[in-house]
């Protein structure tokens, strides 16, 4: 249908791109001045209200309404042409169900958040969007660039079948974190490829912004942290299938188009058809354009990592993750915080909050309840994470001080304990009224998505080897914020701060070799 629509010989090089090779990226979709409207606008955003963390500063786009009704936005993240393309790819209507806004400044790590990995989707296609330019610029990324493998997008994933035909996956099978996985993946390439060397993509040293379509749940991928280059901005769109999940954007903003209406809202076949056919106009300029212009097509080839830049990248994705000699290096730098034991254990929890959570996904896609809470705890900003503990402190003065004597409390056993008690409570307990007056719509839906949170944590929990400290620290992080928030968000009443308390214990004696809780 779109192809009779807008023409298959139109459509047939980007889309063949990005069925070859599981991504097509272009540049000077926008003009100029356009994307430096947007650009504006996002940067004015951003520094309002993103998280500031210590990896990247992170902003969901669906709470920012200057963002949302920002032509440029639309243009840029979630174009007409794109949207017909991953629509022909998936062959059916699409709407997006996530946008994110980020900028990540130079720093040699990798990270739970940046290593090679497939996106967390095992049981459907995900397609996503993503653009991305120096900071403050409308210059292309010269630094912090998309990086991915051509062709395995052409793989099959695999998963976990129980003798009772149940299926599932979790995110250690979405990830490539150490050099046999690494390894493993570059052969099963190789029998894609012409040639005997792997390839690998690295988007970076552009003159325009780049704008990158690719099959996220299935082309090996990672944004490659170095401490080269510029810092970089971004906004990411992903997008599903509408009768695939029952996923949603969240955004109160209708949209201006019959198209920006049905990507936030869905609906039908015949709708979607009639909005791409509203937006013929758009579509075909923009194919005219880059017909006319070949050099805005970017050549992946040119942009492959080859001699002393292959061997530096493999290196390290092989050498593992990083992030904790990050952490110890700048939590040992920053003085700023160092007077304040509520602020140290601040900045350990917004590292923490990065690091390894191995949790399930169900071939019923039952997960997606929680992603709304599972995001807006690992990005939430040190001011709102300062809040919470510090209210924590408030109620159990003694609580950070007494860690050290309460190491029963951070083993994997207790932390399965404390996390049945707290559903069990979720499960009885009503929302409370003041869940109504968290920041925007979507804050309201991570609320309401907390008690499927909690309840996949405890099978992450229960997965756990008592001798793996750093997935259980991180799993702990977790569960500290989403039992205080939960506390405070539903009628959970002195149990649940009973619950809180000990997490608090546990999480303090599990840190503190850095934070020193007992200073």
């Amino acid at each position: 249908m779109l192809d009779n629509l807008i023409g298959t010989q139109a459509l047939g090089p980007l889309s063949r791109a990005l069925t070859d090779e599981g991504a097509v990226s272009t540049t000077g979709i926008l003009s100029a001045v356009q994307f430096d409207d947007f650009r504006q606008t996002y940067d004015a955003e951003i520094q309002a209200g993103g998280s500031r963390g210590t990896l990247h500063s992170y902003l969901n786009i669906a709470s920012s309404t200057p963002l949302l009704t920002n032509a440029g936005l639309w243009d840029a993240v979630a174009h007409p042409l794109f949207a017909v393309l991953i629509a022909h790819a998936l062959g059916g209507p699409i709407k997006i169900i996530d946008m994110r806004a980020k900028d990540t400044y130079p720093v040699d790590v990798v990270a739970r958040d940046n290593t090679l990995h497939l996106d967390n989707s095992p049981f459907i296609d995900e397609y996503k969007v993503v653009v991305t330019w120096s900071l403050g610029s409308t210059k292309g990324p010269s630094g912090q660039g998309l990086t991915y493998l051509p062709r395995t997008n052409r793989l099959f994933r695999q998963c976990f079948v129980e003798a009772d035909g149940s299926v599932w996956s979790d995110e250690d099978a979405c990830i490539f974190p150490f050099e046999s996985r690494v390894n493993e993946v570059l052969a099963a390439q190789a029998d894609f490829l012409q040639t005997p060397d792997p390839l690998v993509v690295h988007l970076t040293d552009l003159d325009a912004p780049c704008h990158t379509i690719f099959a996220a749940s299935r082309l090996v991928h990672h944004r490659y942290r170095t401490s080269i280059g510029a810092a970089r901005s971004a906004v990411m769109a992903s997008f599903h299938r509408t009768d695939d999940s029952e996923e949603q954007l969240g955004s109160k903003e209708p949209g201006h188009t019959p198209l920006k209406r049905f990507l936030i809202a869905g609906g039908s076949q015949e709708q979607f058809l009639s909005a791409v056919r509203h937006e013929k106009p758009a579509i075909e300029a923009a194919l005219d354009r880059i017909s006319a212009r070949p050099d805005l097509m970017v050549d992946p080839r040119r942009h492959a990592l080859t001699g002393r830049a292959f061997t530096q990248w493999y290196s390290r994705q092989c050498a593992g993750v990083t992030l904790n000699n990050l952490r110890t290096r700048q939590m040992s730098q920053n003085t700023a915080v160092r007077a304040s034991l509520v602020g140290r254990l601040v900045e350990r929890l917004q590292y923490d909050l990065q690091g390894p959570l191995n949790m399930p996904f169900f071939a019923d896609m039952r997960e997606t309840r929680r992603k709304r809470a599972r995001i807006w705890l690992r990005e939430m900003s040190a001011e709102d994470i300062h809040e919470i503990i510090e209210a924590e402190c408030m109620r159990s003065p003694h609580a950070l001080s007494q860690a050290g004597q309460k190491a029963a409390h951070c083993s994997a056993t207790a932390l399965r304990g404390l996390l049945l008690n707290l559903g069990q409570l979720l499960s009885q307990s009503p929302l409370a009224a003041e869940a109504g007056a968290v920041r925007g719509p979507t804050d309201a839906w991570a609320v309401r998505s907390l008690p499927s949170f909690i309840r996949d944590l405890t099978v992450t929990a229960s997965w756990l080897e008592e001798g793996d400290r750093d997935s259980l620290t991180t799993a702990t992080a977790f569960a500290l914020l989403a039992s205080a928030l939960s506390s405070r968000r539903f009628s959970l009443g002195e149990e649940g701060h009973h619950i809180s308390k000990r997490l608090l214990h546990g999480y303090a004696a599990l840190v503190n070799d850095t934070v020193d809780t007992q200073s």
